[in-house]
């Protein structure tokens, strides 16, 4: 559209918007809406949102929430020095020496293949991977034929 079309429709737009009558709220949706305003304050102290607790109350609870924080903290710290937990700590840690190894062998392995890649020529290559594709063809079609076979309708 060129903006003259657009400023017309527009314009006809706010004409029929203009022309349409007011419409009137029912009568009970502002008693309905004043209801629902009133609804919150009505809850008792401990329903209602944090901000809206008496200033007691929130310091109180701030304190156990702090105190809950600390024994967790500190319980945590316990856990991890324990005895237990420190040679299961060190069993872990065997676990991830083997995976560490495991690792950095693949990654010998990968460097090994890449290496024999480009000392290939690009001809052996791009054969190797035409002779994949058509194996690959070769299978996903007797696939399709034995299946279609062996379900087919006697």
């Amino acid at each position: 559209m060129n903006p003259h079309d657009e400023q017309r429709l527009e314009a006809a737009i706010d004409r029929e918007l203009k022309a349409l009558p007011n419409l009137r709220a029912p009568s009970s949706l502002a008693s309905r809406v004043m209801a629902k305003i009133e609804q919150p304050a009505a809850l008792p102290w401990y329903r209602r949102a944090w901000q809206t607790w008496p200033l007691p109350l929130q310091a109180v609870s701030m304190l156990v929430l702090l105190a809950a924080f600390a024994g967790v903290c500190f319980g945590s710290w316990q856990i991890l020095h324990a005895p237990a937990v420190a040679s299961a700590l060190d069993d872990l840690g065997g676990w991830l020496n083997s995976l560490s190894v495991i690792w950095k062998t693949a990654g010998v392995l990968v460097n090994a293949v890449a290496l024999a890649f480009t000392s290939l020529g690009t001809w052996v290559i791009a054969g190797c991977l035409a002779m994949l594709a058509l194996g690959y063809a070769t299978c996903l079609g007797l696939g399709t034929i034995y299946f279609r076979l062996a379900f087919a309708r006697r």
